[in-house]
């Protein structure tokens, strides 16, 4: 029994060897695996913690060096300007500015990546997040230096007026102005981009200034040269005046010298435009049908038995000339008259003077029959355009009513001649006209004229237009005259859909 006990004791001690052993091994092999890992953790570089970001770019994890690169990466990204539309890309330091990426990492303190016992265990750790401040210097006169030398002084442009083209009857179009809303505006639009890694791109407030509306000097110029490259070296008289604020150019040239305005002329059948005023005077809607007829005749047809047709039946049979120059002085018109019937062979009811015809500085021996001036004619279109839509505008006291004067404008849009003041405009543009030429004594055309209200999409406008010569006034050269003047107005007007440069 004893013996039995000693081998169970022996036994025992041998286990408890073997044990003893077996841990001791285990214990120096998690020594040394222990060491080993330890000694990788040591080898690791420090690393800038986790949850550490700068304006949402993230550097954890990351050398320093690392880092670095990235912040200047971020911020070396051109900024993109766009300036109405055109986009410019320009580098940080082109716009002052300078990053200090020492001093944004100077902010950081450096650490393992994660404890030992962590990285041993490969668990991780939640860091709290670090927002970094970004550090730069920023040159702010240099900002705006650059910012005035690139877009103030290049592409900041003035409004500008229509601009005469020369040797045409073209214009270049108005533009509008365009400048930087603010530089210290501007200046803080790029701050922010330069200062935000994300967002490069800047959208400059500009500021706009409307067209500038167009100098009639300069129109004048434009018809001045017009009779000068046309060789034209007779009288030319043109009255312009625009329908939706009154501007009124007028002037007279004789031989490219200037004369003083409303000379004497032979009025021929632009004095139809006061018969036709006088004889709505004196009738009623609806007009009679011979009325009508005749009211066409004599404006669309230009002929002249209509018209003393009209006022031998509905103003005077023997008076009826009179009675039109009479209607004439009621509406202030001391230089336009009418003093005998059309029909060759009629009497001179009577001899007028006017301011007009005793002038003696240029005196063209108008027809003592009718004579106008053409800021008369010009101004009763005017007063029948405005009467046309403004019963308030209605002439001699309401006699002659908003549709009457409304009526009168159609028949002078249905005078279709294809010449002189209408063929400088484009086939479409409405005109309410009245031509006039006749032989004279001598046998010959002396004197042209085209008395209109003109209708486009730029603004209406009344042109009346008269011309003489001392010799035979030549159709040719007279149309392209007046069609050059009337093209060049219309294209004044409408810079943007300009006609065609007249020619034969």
């Amino acid at each position: 029994m004893k013996k039995y006990r000693s081998r169970a004791k022996r036994r025992a001690n041998t286990f408890r060897a073997i044990f003893l052993a077996l841990g001791l091994v285990l214990l120096a092999a998690s020594m040394v695996v222990g060491l080993r890992e330890f000694s990788q953790y040591n080898a690791q570089p420090e690393r800038i913690p986790y949850q550490t970001e700068l304006l949402g770019i993230p550097l954890g994890g990351l050398s320093l060096d690392e880092a670095r690169q990235r912040i200047e990466k971020a911020f070396s990204v051109p900024v993109e300007l766009t300036y109405q539309g055109a986009r410019m890309q320009f580098s940080p330091a082109e716009l002052g500015f300078q990053l200090d990426s020492l001093a944004v990492l100077s902010q950081i303190s450096l650490t393992r990546a994660i404890p030992f016992k962590n990285w041993f265990w490969g668990q991780s750790t939640a860091d709290n997040t670090q927002n970094l401040e970004l550090r730069y210097t920023l040159d702010e006169i240099q900002l705006q230096s650059f910012l005035i030398e690139v877009f103030t002084q290049r592409y900041d442009q003035p409004a500008s007026a229509p601009a005469p083209i020369l040797y045409s009857t073209n214009f270049i179009p108005s533009q509008p102005g365009y400048q930087l809303a603010s530089l210290t505006q501007t200046t803080e639009q790029v701050k922010r981009a330069l200062t935000t890694p994300d967002e490069r791109k800047v959208d400059l407030s500009v500021t706009e200034t409307a067209a500038i509306p167009l100098d009639w000097y300069n129109l004048e110029v434009m018809l001045r040269q017009i009779i000068q490259q046309e060789r034209f070296t007779g009288l030319a008289e043109i009255y312009l005046r625009d329908l939706q604020n009154d501007q009124t150019m007028h002037f007279a040239v004789v031989n490219h010298q200037d004369v003083p305005v409303d000379v004497a002329y032979s009025a021929a059948s632009t004095i139809k435009i006061p018969i036709m005023v006088s004889t709505m005077k004196r009738l009623s809607e609806p007009l009679p049908a011979q009325a009508t007829n005749w009211m066409n005749l004599m404006i669309a047809e230009s002929l002249n038995p209509p018209a003393d047709g009209l006022m031998k039946a509905y103003l005077d049979n023997d008076q009826g000339p009179l009675m039109v120059t009479a209607d004439l002085r009621e509406l202030g018109y001391q230089n336009t008259f009418l003093a005998g019937y059309f029909e060759p062979g009629s009497p001179l009811l009577e001899r007028i003077d006017t301011p007009a015809n005793q002038r003696r500085d240029v005196y063209l021996d108008p027809d003592f029959y009718n004579q106008t001036v053409p800021s008369e004619t010009g101004d009763l279109l005017t007063r029948i355009y405005h009467c046309s839509s403004s019963a308030e505008a209605a002439l001699f006291n309401g006699a002659v009513t908003a549709e009457e004067c409304a009526l009168m404008l159609g028949y002078l849009q249905q005078n279709k001649i294809l010449a002189l003041l209408e063929a400088g405009l484009p086939p479409d543009t409405p005109i309410a006209h009245k031509h006039g030429w006749t032989n004279e004594i001598d046998g010959l055309i002396h004197t042209m004229s085209d008395a209109s209200v003109i209708y486009t999409p730029g603004g209406d406008y009344v042109l009346v237009v008269f011309a003489h010569t001392e010799e035979q006034f030549l159709y040719d050269p007279a149309n392209r005259l007046f069609a050059r003047l009337s093209q060049s107005i219309y294209n004044a007007y409408n810079t943007e859909n300009q006609a065609a440069w007249y020619e034969n």
